[in-house]
């Protein structure tokens, strides 16, 4: 009966330092939370009183933080890197109307960015399409891994065509065709 008692207890003490080598190596590699929400601060340029912190949830698999935030009664997403704090994705829109063709008011904020128009010019000579032959179903300038973008979203042809374009540079940095059929 000793034996057996000694042989839990070890088994006990094995565990209960494997936990502890768990919990000091995810705390020494993976930023805070408190260290996650500097970074998002930081990006949007708003205080803690201006956004409430839905979700900061860990994902160990990938290496990063799945973040939820709410700003103005919308909800945000922020993905960020859990060891170096790069933001992979965010979805923090501008204060920008998406409704407006030529962003030239705007360019004391977005210095030297391309018009919406353009970027949709830009999407549809890429696909190959006239511009009277697509319903948009999305349009808007957006933030993302750090840069200026617009999302160009359009139907043709029973093919959904989604397209990220630097709003800088026109460079199109994503696209994507898929048949909603």
């Amino acid at each position: 009966m000793k034996k057996l008692f000694v042989i839990i207890l070890s088994i006990a003490v094995i565990i209960a330092l494997i936990c502890i080598g768990v919990f000091i190596y995810i705390k020494s590699t993976y930023l805070t939370e408190n260290e996650i929400k500097d970074i998002i601060l930081k990006d949007t340029g708003l205080t803690e009183d201006e956004i409430y912190f839905d979700e900061i949830d860990l994902e160990m698999e990938d290496n990063h933080y799945d973040v939820s935030i709410y700003y103005n009664n919308k909800e945000y997403d922020y993905k960020i890197d859990a060891k170096n704090g790069r933001i992979i994705y965010n979805d923090f829109k501008l204060n920008i109307n998406p409704n407006i063709n030529n962003q030239t008011d705007n360019k004391e904020n977005n210095q030297n960015i391309i018009s919406l128009n353009d970027a949709q010019k830009v999407a549809l000579n890429h696909a190959n399409i006239d511009q009277n032959n697509v319903t948009f179903t999305e349009s808007k300038l957006d933030f993302d891994d750090n840069r200026q973008v617009y999302d160009i979203e359009f139907i043709y042809n029973n093919s959904e065509y989604n397209y990220e374009i630097d709003a800088k540079t026109s460079e199109i940095v994503s696209y994507d065709k898929d048949n909603i059929r």
